[in-house]
């Protein structure tokens, strides 16, 4: 799967949740939760989405509130 596949997903839970979870992104993608929270490490490391990280007890959890700029003109090309 690539990156604009991923983008085009958070950009349609987005739409609809205001917010996207790595549950969000593997269950519509048919992907493994540990590539989808690869997918939201890269998203924010390439500037293409706004990530806030949720640290938990045993480790930590992404929430992806909203393609960026870069992210959108990544998707729309």
């Amino acid at each position: 799967m690539e990156m604009k596949e991923i983008l085009k997903i958070v950009d349609e839970i987005f739409n609809k949740k205001n917010e996207v979870d790595a549950t969000d992104i593997y269950k519509a993608a048919g992907i493994t939760a540990v590539e989808a929270n690869a997918f939201i490490l890269q998203m924010e490391e390439e500037d293409l989405a706004e990530v806030i990280e949720i640290d938990m007890c045993c480790g930590a959890d992404y929430i992806v509130k909203g393609l960026t700029e870069k992210g959108k003109a990544l998707l729309s090309e």
